[in-house]
C-alpha cells in the first residue's frame, strides 16, 4: 500500500465528507495498480437468473464480481464506506437509486480486502425499483446500473455498467 492511499482516504473523509472512486460506466478491465483483477457486472431477477428485462415492482439485484487472475494475492484499500457503490440512472441520466448518496461521511478507518489468486468476491445489492428521494415507484422505461469500485488503488478501473428495462 502506498502512503498516498492513506492520505487520500483521510483527505476524503475529513475535507470532503465523502469519497467516490468511480467515475462512470467503464466496463471492467484492470491494469496498473489493480494488478490482474477483473470485474463483471451481472443483473439478476428474483430467481437469481441473469436478466435485462424486469416487471414493474420486481426486485432487481445488481452484482459485481471481482476476480484476481494473478498468481499472487492483491490487496485493495477502502475507507469506512462500502467498497462498491451501486447507482441506477434513468433514461435522462438522472440518479434514481444510490447506495452511497452524496454527503455520506466515510470514516478514517482504512480497511483492506484481499483477493487471493484466482479468488472471486461478489458484491451485490437489491433494489425494489423505488426512487431514493421520495420512495415512489419508478416508471417503466430504460435504466442503467453502474457498479463503482471505490478502492484507493484502482480509481475506477473495475467499474462496470449495464442497461436494463422495466416494463
Amino acid at each position: 500500500m502506498r502512503p498516498r492511499s492513506f492520505v487520500y482516504a483521510a483527505g476524503c473523509a475529513l475535507a470532503l465528507g465523502s469519497c467516490d472512486g468511480g467515475n462512470g460506466p467503464d466496463i471492467g478491465s484492470a491494469n496498473g495498480d489493480c494488478g490482474e483483477l477483473r470485474s463483471q457486472l451481472r443483473i439478476e431477477d428474483k430467481f437469481s437468473q441473469a436478466s435485462a428485462t424486469f416487471n414493474v415492482g420486481e426486485p432487481i439485484r445488481p452484482s459485481l464480481r471481482i476476480t484476481n487472475y494473478g498468481r499472487a494475492p492483491t490487496n485493495l484499500g477502502y475507507d469506512g464506506c462500502p467498497p462498491i457503490r451501486f447507482v441506477v440512472l434513468d433514461s435522462q441520466n438522472q440518479n434514481v437509486f444510490d447506495t452511497l448518496p452524496e454527503r455520506t461521511a466515510c470514516t478514517l478507518m482504512l480497511r483492506y480486502v484481499t483477493y487471493d489468486a484466482w479468488e472471486t468476491k461478489r458484491f451485490d445489492v437489491e433494489w425494489n425499483q423505488t426512487r431514493a428521494d421520495d420512495g415512489s415507484q419508478v416508471p417503466a422505461g430504460q435504466y442503467t446500473v453502474q457498479a463503482r469500485d471505490r478502492s484507493l488503488e484502482c480509481r475506477g478501473e473495475l467499474d462496470a455498467a449495464a442497461p436494463f428495462v422495466i416494463q
